[in-house]
């Protein structure tokens, strides 16, 4: 391995991190340690998104027994992607790599990787998929997000083939080594209608070769104690369209710099919405276990017009009412009430199934309270109770229904 040197050292390990003092000395321990053990000068940039846990604290402790640390603070919060962006702008080595402060790094797969940049100084990029652990069971390894066989190499500007190889393997290029010198070229802000690694991807290209392995270099926790959350949840519940943008990115620079390379565009269309719908299929799972019924509904009526009817682990017909009682309870919180009578004929465990609202207090007839200004009656094709005053309103659920038509049965 080479060493680096006193100025540039050879690897930038960067961490972004925000209240997550309950992840720090696992993480500082791993890579720190990994790192000295490896004998290599490396770095550890580390950016503090203005945390109000004990980050700082732990932050401080470590920097102070490891000069490789530099540790910066956000005088505000700036989000997460801003927080990440300043640890690559701050970055010295040659090469940089992003880990999240509740992953880890796969060691010696990464400096595997390292190595493999200093021997080939076109490799602008290494992408490689990632495992997925379980903070439950000892952060044991439940998987690997996206699989290939072999590696897979696009040297500068082979936009077109690249394409092909993400839209065959649903790659998403978001585990990757950098080359520093091309960062600024390849890095910037979150843009609104492309997936930001699809576009880091395209922008590689633009400067050098760029390969896949299929080993992993990061361990990412999927699921964390007490809340079972998945990391990027958020945005494989919503980010389809962005997905669709980031490819049509690289299928627009490979009509421009490859010609000849895409098939006729009605035929990369439809593999383009293949590769979407199956994310959304994926969105429909997390949003209804998230217990967004209406959101589910509404990506399962999507992917319906292409007759797909993806199973995601709740009968459809199910989420088709949820969601129509979710709907008539937001309904009523909109309507500026302060607090949403339900029905009797709304059964306890239907409501359970509710996340709650965000102002309006939920509560049975037996809870009213005679000075409240404005009541919603919420009701089940029952007429509003008798305690029903003028300035209140009322949404009845088989109406709201009508809104939700159950699907039709699934054909062999």
């Amino acid at each position: 391995m080479v060493p680096g040197s006193p100025t540039t050292p050879l690897l930038s390990l960067c961490l972004a991190t925000y209240n997550r003092a309950r992840y720090l000395d696992r993480y500082l321990t791993h890579h720190l340690g990994a790192l000295d053990a490896a004998g290599i000068d490396y770095e550890l940039v580390v950016s503090d998104n203005c945390s109000t846990d004990e980050t700082p604290q732990i932050l401080a402790r470590y920097a102070g027994r490891h000069p490789q640390m530099r540790v910066t603070r956000q005088a505000r919060n700036v989000g997460a992607h801003p927080n990440i962006l300043t640890t690559l702008h701050q970055a010295r080595g040659e090469m940089i790599v992003s880990i999240s402060d509740d992953d880890m790094a796969v060691f010696p797969q990464l400096l595997d990787y390292v190595q493999r940049m200093v021997d080939e100084p076109s490799l602008a990029m290494i992408q490689a998929p990632w495992l997925l652990t379980d903070e439950t069971k000892d952060n044991a390894v439940i998987g690997k997000f996206y699989d290939f066989e072999g590696e897979w190499r696009f040297e500068t500007g082979q936009y077109g083939n690249c394409l092909a190889f993400v839209l065959q393997n649903h790659a998403f290029p978001e585990c990757w080594l950098m080359r520093r010198e091309a960062m600024p070229s390849i890095v910037g802000p979150i843009p609104r209608f492309t997936y930001s690694y699809f576009n880091m991807l395209a922008h590689a290209l633009g400067k050098g070769t760029v390969l896949f392995s299929p080993d992993p270099h990061i361990a990412a926790t999927a699921i964390h104690k007490g809340s079972g959350a998945q990391v990027g949840n958020s945005e494989a519940m919503e980010s389809w369209d962005a997905y669709r943008g980031g490819l049509e990115l690289l299928a627009s620079y490979a009509r421009q710099f490859n010609p000849g390379a895409l098939p006729d565009p009605v035929v990369l269309g439809g593999v383009i919405q293949d590769f979407v719908n199956e994310r959304m299929a994926v969105a429909a799972r997390l949003q209804a276990h998230a217990r967004n019924w209406s959101n589910a509904y509404q990506i399962l009526r999507r992917l319906h017009a292409y007759a797909l009817t993806p199973q995601i682990g709740i009968d459809h017909d199910d989420i088709a009412r949820l969601a129509a009682i979710e709907t008539a309870l937001v309904e009523c919180g909109q309507l500026g009430a302060s607090e949403i009578v339900v029905a009797d004929s709304v059964p306890d465990h239907v409501l359970n199934r509710m996340n709650p609202i965000e102002s309006p207090r939920v509560i049975r007839l037996d809870a009213i309270a005679p000075n409240d200004a404005r009541r919603a009656y919420c009701t089940l094709g029952e007429t509003p109770d008798g305690s029903m005053r003028p300035q209140d309103v009322s949404c009845d659920i088989v109406q709201v229904m009508e809104r939700f038509p159950i699907f039709p049965a699934a054909t062999a």
